[in-house]
């Protein structure tokens, strides 16, 4: 007598949550992509290593660029992109104000160190008050760094009695 199939994966998988099955699925395949480069080596996580500001706070209507550096032993499954205030930069500034640069790699031993720019068009008090985080992220884990400005003093205002 043949044994009977094997249920469908979908009924398998866990229930009760949205994406819940999506997950799992995709945590096994880079399981699946990872797990045989892993018998030689010991990977590292990913990590951010650099985050370029400049010394001098950001100018109101100048052009900036703030770049993010981060290392990863899996080149070829790591993204490294930037947030606005939780959000994709390009979905945030549709206008164009802020966007990203292309990703640059270089190699590194048997990793690779990737660059992004952060690229302001002309700096406003609203990206002065708005969270931008640099994310690296790989089947191995994820860092973020964040960008902060300390806004500008107000200038003293001059009180006169009289």
């Amino acid at each position: 007598m043949a044994a009977p199939p094997p249920a469908p994966l979908s009924q398998s998988l866990p229930t009760g949550h949205p994406g819940a099955a999506a997950r799992v699925l995709l945590s096994l395949l880079c399981w699946a992509l990872v797990s045989p480069r892993m018998g030689a080596m010991a990977l590292q996580l990913p990590h951010i290593t650099v985050l370029q500001l400049s010394a001098e706070p950001p100018r109101l209507g100048e052009k900036l660029t703030v770049s993010c550096e981060a290392a990863s032993d899996l080149p070829e499954f790591t993204l490294l992109y930037w947030l606005g205030n939780g959000s994709f930069v390009e979905k945030l500034h549709q206008d164009g104000a802020v966007s990203e640069g292309p990703v640059l790699e270089e190699p590194r031993g048997s990793g690779v160190t990737l660059l992004r720019d952060l690229h302001f068009s002309s700096f406003s008090a609203q990206h002065l008050c708005t969270n931008y985080t640099c994310v690296v992220l790989s089947p191995l884990g994820v860092d973020t760094r964040a960008v902060r400005w300390v806004p500008p003093a107000p200038a003293p205002s001059s009180a006169s009695s009289g």
